[in-house]
């Protein structure tokens, strides 16, 4: 038995000798990360190399006598199974020449589908096309019947013109290695240049969203840890957070102007717009909580991309198709900081100006801005873009003073200035003096239902919505600022503010939140624009928003009208939120206060505004 069991015990470990690495000191692993390359940018590189003829033609074959010919146009590039399909119209014709003139043997003209097979060579920096099957189509968009003589050119003609088709990626993972230590802390850059150095293509997959480049890279797993990122404490740090993911909201509006002017659809449209809004109220929300970190701004800068990415690359192939490098470098960057991100690598990443700017340039190369601007001011591009602010403009207004004094030399009279100064005249209606409630609250409450009017006149909103909108509007209205759009201390009117100086007026408007859509000065010192922008704001919400998910259609009213609300607190991403609060009736405080104003208002109880205004 003894004998017996140090047999085992030596079987065991001679096992463990041959199981153990060869290598003991190696560390490298290897980290794949995909890079979509979108159908638009292929059939870009399909222009670019084949159809160069005029009017955008190829022509695989034309004999010098002109009697045999090949012409094809209009292609378009997408998947079959697991070959690339490019679909083209064909014209063949073939036969020869007779005394000046040609003899038509055969032709054929109709829809025809090349099906192609991805290669990548050894160094694996350079996809290849090679043709397989050539499918002539019919009109019903099964196979056609061509003969054998058109047969045979098409084979011999389009497989060798074709087969010279490729993309060379050897410039894309030179941005790569260009662009990406930009986005490493310092214990990093060390390793950096093995690394990167390293990359390739291991292999390729066709899916419906573009050709998926399995690409890796060999990487030291004895790396460094990394920043441990904590909730900064000091104003400096904070401060510098600040500024970060000022430039990256900077940079996430310019990749935007990148792609206007595409043909854009409305949905896309309104899947960018909830992107920017959820960052920008998420940043909000850090801020007052003393949450901001570089490991937040780096996830919005990865889910933004994550979420938008098959709109970018549709539609920056076309804005850059004449720069293929620059279009392969953006995307393969920010690919592969998204993969990192998941990796042990990702402690080690941070977005910081260097980095949006060498990848903001590739966007608009000699044309490029030469900095990260965060500016407050509206930007037209971007109201055009998403309708919004457009007509809302205040173009004589220019306020840059914080408060207007209500006290002139001795006297309690009113001051607003001479008549001639811009915006200050406008003020006049709009401050609450405590001996005219009463009337006070009967020019807003008209004021705030013709805005309602204003809106419902020009949205389509189905009627049983008709008569809810004023009540959220007036609402809103009441719990944002108790109908209020200034407010006096000591002889002096000032735009009333939240408590972290971050939304501003009657309706609240956040400045940061709807950076570039609406006017600063106008929010601060036009009551009737800050109003007009809070109604186009709940709109949006409403029709665009919560009208247009299924779970509304469940939800009366009332509950519609809370999460519009919330939606108008905390961004589009609150609307599934709220009802899941409600659902598990773990409503916030937020939400119980808006109830209350809404019940009052539905209840025409709107003299209760008076509590807040006066105390009493």
């Amino acid at each position: 038995m003894v004998i017996t069991k140090w047999i085992i015990v030596f079987v065991i470990w001679c096992m463990g000798l041959l199981c153990w690495p060869m290598d003991s000191q190696s560390t490298t692993q290897i980290i794949h990360f995909p890079v979509v390359i979108d159908y638009s940018f292929i059939r870009s590189a399909f222009i670019q190399q084949a159809f160069t003829q005029p009017g955008g033609r190829a022509t695989p074959l034309n004999t010098k006598d002109g009697c045999t010919q090949i012409d094809l146009w209009d292609p378009k590039a997408g998947p079959e199974k697991s070959s690339l399909k490019l679909s083209s119209t064909m014209k063949i014709k073939t036969g020869f020449p007779i005394a000046g003139n040609c003899m038509q043997l055969a032709e054929w003209q109709g829809p025809i589908d090349i099906l192609q097979r991805i290669v990548v060579d050894e160094k694996g920096t350079k996809m290849a096309m090679q043709a397989m099957e050539f499918k002539p189509m019919g009109l019903d968009k099964t196979n056609a019947s061509v003969n054998k003589m058109l047969t045979d050119l098409i084979q011999s003609s389009l497989s060798s013109y074709f087969g010279k088709m490729s993309i060379d990626l050897t410039g894309t993972f030179k941005g790569l290695q260009d662009q990406l230590p930009n986005f490493f802390s310092t214990s990093y850059q060390s390793g950096l240049g093995a690394w990167l150095s390293s990359i390739r293509i291991n292999g390729t997959q066709l899916k419906p969203e573009g050709i998926v480049l399995d690409v890796i890279i060999d990487v030291d797993a004895a790396q460094p840890s990394g920043d441990v990122s904590k909730t900064p404490e000091s104003k400096t740090e904070i401060q510098r957070l600040i500024k970060t993911w000022e430039e990256w909201d900077a940079f996430s509006v310019y990749q935007l102007q990148a792609v206007m002017g595409q043909p854009v659809t409305d949905d896309e449209k309104d899947n960018v717009l909830e992107a920017l809004l959820d960052r920008r109220y998420e940043f909000v929300q850090a801020l007052e909580d003393g949450a901001l970190s570089q490991d937040l701004i780096l996830r919005q800068f990865t889910e933004n991309w994550q979420k938008l990415s098959d709109f970018y690359r549709k539609h920056l192939a076309q804005t850059l198709s004449n720069s293929p490098a620059d279009y392969l470098s953006f995307i393969a960057t920010s690919d592969a900081l998204v993969a990192l991100s998941k990796t042990g690598l990702g402690s080690g990443l941070n977005v910081n100006h260097d980095g949006l700017l060498k990848l903001m340039k590739l966007l608009g190369g000699t044309k490029a801005e030469t900095d990260l601007h965060y500016s407050p001011g509206v930007n037209r591009s971007l109201q055009t873009f998403f309708g919004l602010g457009q007509s809302l403009d205040d173009p004589e207004l220019s306020m840059n003073i914080s408060a207007i004094s209500l006290l002139k030399g001795d006297s309690e009279a009113p001051y607003y200035a001479d008549e001639s100064d811009s915006g200050l005249e406008q003020a006049k209606a709009w401050i609450f003096k405590k001996e005219n409630v009463v009337p006070y609250l009967s020019r807003i409450r008209l004021e705030l239902e013709w805005q309602s009017s204003e809106i419902l006149s020009k949205a389509k909103l189905d009627a049983k919505y008709q008569s809810l909108f004023p009540l959220i509007m007036q609402a809103t209205a009441w719990q944002e600022s108790c109908w209020r759009q200034f407010v006096e201390k000591q002889g002096k009117v000032s735009p009333i503010y939240s408590y972290n100086k971050s939304s501003v007026g009657m309706m609240q408007i956040n400045e940061r939140v709807w950076r570039g859509i609406y006017q600063p000065e106008s929010l601060q010192w036009n009551a009737r624009y800050n109003i007009r922008a809070g109604s186009e704001i709940l709109d949006l919400y409403m029709r665009k928003y919560a009208l247009r998910k299924p779970e509304s259609r469940n939800i009366s009213n009332d509950l519609l009208a809370m999460a519009v609300y919330a939606m108008y607190n905390g961004g589009p991403g609150q609307f599934k939120k709220f009802l899941a609060r409600t659902k598990n009736n773990t409503q916030q405080k937020t939400d119980k206060l808006f109830w209350e104003k809404y019940w009052w208002t539905k209840n025409n109880q709107v003299n209760k505004v008076s509590v807040c205004l006066t105390g009493k």
